[in-house]
């Protein structure tokens, strides 16, 4: 066996004979046995740096783990859309990765593990974000990848506009993947609304409360709706403002140059409490998403405010509407400045990339194939409307189908989310306070008192003001 020039002496016979030998000195000799231990020794070192340089993985044979956080349950259809985005990488290409999910629904509960997370430096690959200041902060610490860098490196063109640019911060930055390209509509029981004897779907505000106390009048609870999350609650406040204002109030709320006790704020809250303390469902301060969805689907309650990320419910297999259910657009107010098909409209819930997790091109690969990969199944697989474009020939289109992605082109303006556009600590008393609100703990008054004091403490730490 030769190493670096130098034979290996094994026996003592060897030995004897060398150092007989008056050409070998024990100079040359001492300088022999060194190379030996010398690459002996590198070569361990090497052995065990590829080890764990590869995490489990790479030439060992040994299965990659990317972790990801998510807001997402297993029966969620962007959930499963990239599942068997993944599932179908690592058979088709043989990778010798996976994904393991950590799931927390409850999204209080859920901002509050990434917040641990992120002061001890223990962010996982991957988790569930929005253009928040939340998202925001952690960015700020450097540690997470910019999806437009990501996109121009994986020569990726394929997102909408919806999902280029719904996550983007007020500095110009995007850090979330978008999955989803969500419209809101408010759904409907077309035979409670017959029951009840309406017959014509509301087009004002003041049309749908009159829909809701004929319900009402019927024993039909008008309205399913959740409290135990912000954003639900927060819909039915930034209505009003949005047909009136745009966005224009939101975002000048949230840095103080406007006031919730402004006139248009005051209408919005005195809306809010009208409809949350006569039309919402029993027991709408505490309830769950999937209390709100029960509600709705097992016919208790008569409408349902929520995105097409639902329409699986609604539709049957040939993606057409069942029966039984129908939609209205947001109502509009005397006043408004934008049009019936001015509406909610969004990427959904996205997803960070940790810088750490990208440097490794074993996740890079599998991350291509999932923004590849994803948006034919999401569409064709789960009925979700992804924020990507999607070969529209692999089927047949619905006529629901027709009419979503005609709303969708006909989109001038879309609301802003407004416990996205607040900042995190104005959000927790806007939480907290409109539920007080729905409940008639406290006036319209009182709380835009309480939401005007929340800005003017905490927007100078977030937007510079």
């Amino acid at each position: 066996m030769e190493v670096t020039g130098y034979k290996l002496i094994q026996t003592k016979t060897q030995w004897d004979k060398v150092m007989k030998k008056g050409d070998f000195t024990m100079k040359r000799l001492i300088c022999a046995l060194l190379s030996v231990l010398m690459v002996g020794s590198l070569a361990a070192c090497g052995s065990s740096d590829d080890k764990s340089g590869s995490e489990g993985g790479g030439q060992t044979g040994e299965t990659k783990t990317f972790n990801w956080l998510t807001v997402r349950n297993e029966d969620s259809p962007a959930r499963k859309a990239q599942e068997s985005s993944i599932k179908e990488y690592i058979e088709k290409e043989g990778a010798n990765v996976e994904v393991k999910y950590e799931v927390i629904t409850d999204r209080p509960s859920y901002y509050q593990k990434v917040k641990i997370l992120a002061s001890s430096n223990e962010l996982p690959h991957l988790f569930d974000a929005e253009g928040d200041t939340l998202t925001q902060e952690i960015a700020e610490t450097g540690v997470l990848m910019e999806v437009d860098d990501i996109y121009k490196d994986l020569d990726y063109d394929r997102m909408l506009n919806i999902g280029l640019n719904y996550g983007r911060l007020d500095n110009g930055k995007n850090y979330c993947l978008a999955w989803e390209n969500n419209l809101e509509y408010f759904w409907y029981h077309k035979d409670l609304f017959e029951q009840a004897g309406v017959t014509k779907t509301p087009e004002t505000f003041d049309e749908l409360m009159e829909v809701c106390q004929t319900l009402k009048e019927a024993d039909i609870t008008p309205i399913a709706v959740w409290g135990n999350e912000a954003w639900p609650l927060l819909r039915w406040m930034a209505f009003i403002p949005f047909r009136l204002q745009g966005n224009d109030y939101i975002e000048s709320l949230k840095v103080g140059d406007a006031k919730m006790s402004d006139p248009v704020g005051i209408q919005a809250a005195e809306f809010f409490q009208e409809m949350a303390e006569n039309y919402f469902m029993p027991g709408w301060s505490t309830a769950s998403a999937s209390d709100a969805r029960e509600a709705f689907f097992n016919g208790s309650t008569a409408i349902f405010y929520i995105g097409s990320w639902e329409v699986p419910n609604f539709t049957g297999e040939d993606r057409e509407l069942k029966d039984d259910y129908a939609y209205f657009y947001m109502p509009t107010v005397d006043g408004a400045i934008n049009g019936q098909t001015d509406m909610w409209s969004h990427a959904g819930t996205g997803t960070a990339v940790t810088k750490k997790a990208y440097e490794d091109q074993d996740f890079k690969d599998m991350l291509k194939y999932l923004l590849n990969a994803y948006p034919e199944k999401a569409f064709y697989d789960e009925n979700l409307y992804p924020a990507m474009t999607f070969d529209t020939t692999l089927g047949e289109m619905s006529e629901f189908d027709k009419a979503f992605l005609a709303d969708s082109e006909a989109l001038t303006s879309y609301g802003y989310c407004w416990d996205v556009r607040m900042d995190a600590a104005t959000t927790e008393v806007v939480t907290k306070e409109i539920v007080n609100l729905g409940m008639g703990a406290i006036t319209p008054e009182q709380f835009a008192e309480k939401v005007d004091a929340a800005v003017a403490e905490n927007a100078p730490k977030y937007f510079n003001k």
